[in-house]
């Protein structure tokens, strides 16, 4: 299977070597969101389980892996991984994990693999279950954990695998990736494609020149503040692309900084837009409107001195 992992040359040769030799019982993938962890390792675990060992796509294993019904592939959920209860453990706990799974050979192949896609959510019962499997791993299982920065694992689960780092991606590689050549879009991707769904829709055009107009023009501004409070706004965003409405406001807080880096008052509209961000990041029911208000009033303020 041809797979092209652009941007990342050192993760992609550790990932080629380990095709070539036996894999080690623990890689961590570490770097952050949006730069090809995940579609990397998912690249690794299906050609390490072709019938042929390249990820041809068309053996009996590979067509399982495109379902995702390869029985020796074991996805956990990007949420929190629990322990599990003793006596009946559930789904994608680590009790059931190592009760159910590697207790026993792989179904199809010779190899089973664990990936774990937030080991940062590992809880800490969880955790140390894990590390004990790790300190003596079956010979059939291999384990992936990913994680943006490794300081959120445990030294002791560190020290038991191999680190394969990933980084930002480049700006000309991203152009390439995505058609853009606009340095505004590059810019605000920051080397990673994890808004790029966002950034690359229709409906950014529109915000953008939204956001021109509100910091040209006190009234340009009331508008926007009318347009970004209504949620319902960006509901095809929320539906159609899978972002929250709080995702969207940290774009729109990213695109302010972006649009006014030139301007003689940005060290003030930065603070500013870095307050808003950390309220908002604390999450706090009911706050959302009470932050956005606050934000754009302090920014007519220093825009427009009202």
């Amino acid at each position: 299977m041809s797979f092209q992992l652009k941007g990342q040359s050192i993760a992609r040769s550790m990932l080629d070597h380990y095709l070539s030799k036996p894999a080690p019982p623990l890689l961590i993938l570490h770097g952050p969101a949006g730069v090809g962890k995940f579609s990397a390792a998912e690249w690794f675990i299906q050609c390490s389980l072709c019938d042929i060992g390249n990820g041809c796509g068309q053996c009996p294993s590979c067509r399982l892996f495109a379902r995702q019904e390869h029985p020796d592939y074991i996805l956990f959920p990007e949420e929190r991984v629990l322990i599990g209860d003793e006596k009946q453990p559930a789904p994608f706990t680590v009790r059931w994990l190592i009760r159910t799974r590697l207790m026993y050979p792989p179904f199809k192949g010779q190899r089973r693999f664990i990936l774990m896609p937030r080991a940062d959510l590992i809880q800490n019962e969880a955790e140390t279950a894990l590390l004990k499997t790790l300190e003596e791993p079956p010979d059939h299982s291999r384990f992936i954990l990913m994680v943006e920065d490794l300081e959120l694992l445990k030294e002791t689960i560190i020290s038991r695998g191999v680190c394969i780092p990933f980084q930002l991606i480049p700006a000309s590689t991203m152009a390439d990736i995505t058609g853009q050549s606009d340095p505004y879009i590059l810019d605000l991707m920051g080397g990673s494609l994890e808004l790029s769904n966002l950034i690359l829709d229709e409906s950014f055009i529109k915000l953008k020149e939204k956001i021109e107009d509100g910091l040209g023009h006190p009234m340009g501004l009331n508008e926007l503040e009318t347009y970004v409070a209504l949620e319902k706004n960006f509901q095809g965003w929320k539906t159609h692309l899978d972002r929250s409405y709080e995702e969207v406001l940290d774009l729109i807080g990213l695109m302010i900084l972006k649009s006014s880096e030139r301007l003689p008052d940005f060290p003030a509209i930065a603070e500013a837009v870095f307050e808003l961000k950390a309220g908002l990041h604390k999450r706090m029911a009911g706050m959302t409107h009470y932050h956005l208000s606050r934000f754009f009033a302090r920014l007519g303020r220093i825009l427009f001195g009202h």
